[in-house]
């Protein structure tokens, strides 16, 4: 399998997994798959990890999944199939319950695999002319991995046309219709993915992993038994250690030390 998955560890707690795979244009092949989902769930459990930036090599991000890999299973067992695709939702569980903020760089393009695996992360940046497609009808398969997340993010009209013509649209449509957090001009890119950084690492690192699970929860209930456990949620939050800091800092006039 070519390719790898870089980590590059900041001295201020972002843990950077970098897609390196130049020979494919940074195309996911199983091996990468099962590298990124053991960084993700070894990142989820380091307390030295503050937030997960996923990016890819050579100012590229992702071009989908490697369909070599694809063309070798169609002569394996049914078995051998879905364990395939049991490997990519482990990564895609592993970026949607990390406790720690995920945010996805997307740079050039987020093609099939790749759209999955940004739509996945709760932030997604990109410049302004890349370019978002969700290919796989155009293969003869369907991308079905892709549609929980495409749903939560831009609703099923949206997501039914991309996904049954496999359109490509520009990171201004991907924006409008709710696909990413931003597109923004490639020449500012770096700088508005430093202050979104900055904002999540002035954020309580328990308060962020409470409103993750609160968000996991949320989609998993209805509105009433929701608002239920909003009440739980921000009870157990507002009496703890870092609570506490956080709200000692504002009236100290400091940072809050995390």
């Amino acid at each position: 399998m070519s390719g790898k998955i870089d980590i590059e560890r900041r001295t201020d707690g972002v843990a950077v997994l970098w897609i390196d795979n130049p020979a494919h244009r940074n195309a996911l092949n199983n091996t990468l798959i099962e590298a990124l989902t053991a960084h993700f769930r070894a990142l989820a459990a380091d307390p030295s990890c503050r937030v997960v930036l996923v990016r890819g090599r050579g100012g590229i991000f992702c071009a989908g999944r490697e369909l070599r890999d694809l063309r070798a299973l169609q002569d394996a067992s049914n078995d051998m199939i879905v364990a395939t695709y049991e490997k990519l939702k482990a990564l895609n569980e592993a970026v949607w319950f990390c406790p720690k903020p995920t945010v996805a760089l997307i740079e050039k393009y987020a093609f099939g695999a790749g759209a999955t695996l940004s739509s996945w992360c709760d932030v997604a940046l990109a410049e302004e002319t890349a370019l978002f497609a969700y290919p796989e009808v155009h293969h003869g398969f369907p991308p079905s991995p892709a549609l929980m997340a495409l749903f939560l993010a831009v609703g099923r009209k949206k997501a039914m046309e991309l996904v049954l013509t496999g359109r490509r649209i520009d990171a201004r449509e991907a924006d409008r219709i709710g696909l990413i957090t931003r597109a923004v001009a490639a020449g500012a890119i770096e700088a508005d993915l430093e202050g979104v950084l900055a904002g999540l690492l002035r954020s309580g690192p328990d308060a962020l992993a409470r409103t993750k699970q609160f968000v996991w929860h949320s989609d998993e209930t209805g509105h009433r038994a929701a608002m239920t456990s909003a009440v739980d949620s921000i009870s157990l939050g507002l009496a703890s250690p870092q609570a506490r800091e956080g709200i000692a800092a504002f009236f100290d006039k400091r940072l809050p030390k995390w």
